[in-house]
């Protein structure tokens, strides 16, 4: 396998825009991710309800403290509302580190220790004069790459799924969330799924009418070139 490297930018168009597209996993990845994340889940889940109990006494202990020395010491009301806000300001930000001490180091450690699934595939468009050039990325692997005609683009889309045919892969253009790889009951907040970072459109329907829009700007530069070529 080839791998992708950030600093070559020779399948770029100057003006052209680069669409980095997440494919949804396959059925058999999204079961494998479920059930990796629940027992996950599980295992994490004695340790989280530990670390809010030591959250809530934190906090309980800090509002108590307050309570009691404002009770010996009546001008004490005048600090309280002087710095009482900074205290528990204190007090909640020591709660949070205790949360940060004891679940991330621990998440870390699971996702070794249970060999966290692979992260989704990743596909980058790009129009170009010829064509649209194609990069398929895991990471930084690059699984596949090459160019089609505008043609062969056209042929691969199928919009109304948000489905594109490459190399005899069917790929499922879409953000692989919570709710899209967790059954209905296990679809809590908190469940472990992959960090996608998505900016723009994922819409191949919308991607095709940019394209469309951008192959076209091409031809009239042609014939823009063409006659200046031929009215000097």
């Amino acid at each position: 396998m080839e791998i992708y490297d950030n600093a070559d930018s020779s399948y770029k168009t100057a003006g052209a825009e680069t669409y980095h597209l997440p494919v949804l996993y396959t059925e058999d990845e999204r079961s494998s991710y479920a059930a990796w994340g629940i027992k996950k889940e599980k295992l994490l889940l004695p340790f989280a309800v530990l670390t809010i109990i030591i959250d809530a006494f934190v906090l309980c202990a800090t509002v108590v403290y307050l309570l009691a020395v404002r009770r010996q010491t009546p001008a004490f009301s005048v600090w309280i509302s002087c710095w009482g806000g900074l205290v528990g300001d204190v007090s909640y930000g020591v709660a949070l580190v205790l949360t940060v001490l004891i679940l991330k180091p621990l998440d870390w450690l699971l996702d070794k220790i249970m060999h966290r699934p692979e992260e989704p595939k990743m596909l980058q468009v790009t129009p170009k004069e010829t064509g649209v050039s194609y990069f398929l990325l895991r990471g930084t692997t690059v699984l596949a790459q090459g160019m089609l005609t505008w043609d062969a683009w056209e042929a691969a889309l199928t919009v109304e799924t948000n489905e594109i045919l490459l190399e005899g892969q069917r790929l499922r253009i879409g953000s692989n969330t919570i709710a899209s790889i967790y059954p209905p009951e296990k679809q809590k907040p908190w469940m472990d799924h992959p960090a996608e970072q998505i900016t723009g459109t994922i819409s191949l329907a919308h991607i095709r009418k940019n394209m469309q829009g951008y192959r076209a700007s091409l031809e009239e530069q042609k014939r823009e070139a063409e006659w200046r070529r031929q009215n000097p």
